[in-house]
């Protein structure tokens, strides 16, 4: 079988779009996968995908033009990743909302999947949205909207990068939207703790609240976590079981209406 310059272009701009996934979708961006398994998913991918989807006559013959068609594809990719990475960076949100409550921030350790310093239960929470994410079928979502993508967006087809940017940046306040949502126990529950010290210190200034403060509050905070757990997670999967249809609504407003 011999393999023309024309479907080695089309492969190419395949390709481009499922590295802009992997470098941005969570769990295909850890450190934890090695960079040679990634290239070889990424090749193995780009093969099935490009028997399956109406190739496109638009490909450029020019290097310039090539050459911006791959940026543009690898940015469709890079995209459809950022959107469900939003939602997990939620969660991670409501567990440093918890920490820095809770007065667990100070207690760091180094997180081996993205390199930089996180408190505890930031961590946590990230590994359970994680988790979540893979039960729910995360990665089936993430191969689903790149297929997808293909019928939406043929290769080689310009894209409305602008109207794109702008529904993930509507996206951005479901960050703090997760972020509360979650940690609205241990927020409320931290305030009526700081209340009740604030009323103690004006009965009996002798006390120091705020060495007791340290001793009190994470542990309360800890035991109202493991209370609410069962419903946290509850709620977790009903956000990250959605993703899939706001990855759908970046990809219909990436679509040029004139095209």
């Amino acid at each position: 079988m011999i393999i023309t310059l024309p479907q080695l272009a089309i492969f190419m701009l395949v390709m481009g779009r499922v590295v802009g996934l992997f470098v941005s979708a969570p769990f295909l961006d850890t450190k934890q996968i090695l960079s040679p398994a990634k290239i070889a998913l990424v090749i193995w991918l780009s093969g099935l995908i490009i028997f399956a989807i109406p190739l496109s006559a638009k490909v450029p013959q020019d290097p310039f033009g090539f050459i911006f068609a791959m940026v543009t594809e690898f940015l469709v990719g890079v995209m459809l990743g950022f959107v469900s990475n939003i939602f997990l960076a939620g969660i991670e949100m409501a567990g440093s909302l918890m920490d820095t409550q809770a007065g667990l921030s100070v207690a760091s350790v180094l997180d081996p999947s993205s390199g930089q310093n996180a408190a505890l239960l930031q961590q946590w929470f990230k590994w359970i949205a994680m988790i979540i994410f893979v039960i729910v079928g995360g990665d089936r979502m993430l191969i689903e909207a790149i297929y997808k993508s293909f019928f939406l967006i043929p290769v080689g087809h310009p894209v409305n990068l602008s109207a794109g940017a702008y529904e993930i940046m509507g996206l951005f306040k479901n960050i703090f939207l997760i972020g509360v949502q979650l940690s609205a126990p241990i927020l409320l529950v931290v305030f009526i703790v700081d209340y009740a010290f604030g009323i103690m210190n004006r009965v009996a200034e002798q006390i120091n609240v705020f060495q007791l403060g340290f001793q009190i509050k994470p542990t309360v905070s800890i035991f109202i976590l493991m209370t609410t757990l069962p419903g946290l997670v509850y709620v977790m999967n009903g956000i990250l079981s959605q993703v899939l249809v706001y990855m759908m609504q970046v990809l219909k407003a990436l679509v040029l209406k004139s095209a």
